[in-house]
């Protein structure tokens, strides 16, 4: 399973889903700002985002990235 993060440019979203991905033990790729531009993320880093294989996930909340990632609570 591949996963990259797309921190966003103000810090607190992003830190909630950095926490989250830490907590648990993703392994994760951080994508840095060049990078993000070549893609086309939503609002290109105002909001952060999460692709995991391939699919974008635009502001996840952790419930949903517990399903997606099949982690037990």
């Amino acid at each position: 399973m591949t996963i990259k993060f797309f921190p966003a440019t103000k810090g607190q979203k992003s830190s909630l889903l950095a926490t989250f991905l830490s907590r648990h033990q993703v392994t994760h790729e951080l994508v840095s700002p060049e990078d993000r531009t070549s893609r086309k993320t939503y609002r290109h880093g105002e909001v952060p985002a999460v692709e995991i294989d391939g699919r974008l996930f635009v502001d996840p909340n952790p419930d949903v990235l517990k399903k997606i990632l099949h982690i037990e609570s």
